[in-house]
């Protein structure tokens, strides 16, 4: 089996693209397409050119710690993290992320997790994901 883990410091959603009524173009807004980027560089770093064969089942987990915010009283250490962005826009931005890299399409990812932990006294934000495949015989 091939794991690859790698982490990336932030918790980000996958925006909407925007359309310029003009032209009638539509972007990806550039705070979405430098998490992507950051994603796959994180990616390659880890993965030393390793990609998922065309046809083989991919496993994705994706788990988020944030902290809270400042302003909570002291006596509450966690809460649980039911803020934005939503479970299904941080997978989206991962798995758009990857698709190509990791794997040929995102069709071939058949288990997904997506886990926000609560949020509590942590310094930092950061996103885990775990890529993986069977490799075959």
């Amino acid at each position: 089996m091939v794991v690859i883990s790698f982490t990336v410091p932030f918790v980000r959603g996958k925006g909407r693209v925007r359309f310029v009524r003009a032209t009638g173009r539509t972007y990806t807004p550039d705070k979405t397409a430098e998490a992507m980027e950051l994603i796959r560089m994180a990616y390659a770093k880890e993965a030393g050119g390793r990609t998922a064969p065309k046809g083989v089942p991919v496993r994705v987990s994706i788990t988020t710690a944030r902290p809270m915010p400042k302003g909570r009283p002291k006596r509450v250490t966690e809460e649980p993290d039911i803020y934005k962005p939503d479970c299904d826009n941080i997978a989206k931005l991962v798995l758009d992320a990857l698709n190509g890299m990791a794997w040929a399409d995102d069709t071939q990812v058949n288990t997904l997790t997506v886990q926000k932990f609560p949020r509590d006294r942590v310094e930092d934000e950061q996103t885990h994901v775990i890529v993986s495949w069977e490799v075959e015989a």
